[in-house]
């Protein structure tokens, strides 16, 4: 069931998002997020402040949170559908990762996050028929 509280939260912490206030928005997220584990919502307005922050490979780290808890948000027919976002974000995470690889092709943690960005591109196949 849908917590008020929790978004109550997230829509301030949008606004202060769309306000481009985005240090405040963040304390608030990141707090939500600890308060909030198991739910899908902070993951989702993370990665939107990750975006804002022109960070897309970590904008993918946490909607990948976000649609692990909550595969609506890649659910054409959810009212929670985010795929468009989410697409574009992995595919700009997955440009930069491949540029930064070519620097530097041992490192472990854009292995890794390439990793993320083949399980991404799977589940949004696989949810947008």
């Amino acid at each position: 069931p849908p917590n008020p509280e929790l978004e109550k939260k997230v829509k301030t912490a949008s606004a202060l998002m769309e306000n481009g206030n985005l240090d405040k928005a963040g304390v608030l997220i990141e707090e939500l997020v600890s308060q909030f584990p198991y739910d899908g919502s902070p993951y989702m307005a993370l990665g939107d402040l990750r975006i804002r922050q022109h960070a897309p490979i970590k904008a993918m780290l946490a909607y990948r949170e976000a649609v692990d808890l909550n595969p609506d948000y890649l659910d054409k027919k959810a009212p929670d559908f985010q795929g468009k976002k989410i697409k574009n974000t992995v595919k700009e995470a997955r440009h930069l990762i491949e540029f930064e690889l070519i620097k530097n092709s041992a490192d472990q943690d854009l292995r890794s996050y390439r990793k993320t960005v083949y399980y991404m591109l799977r589940k949004i196949a696989g949810s947008c028929g």
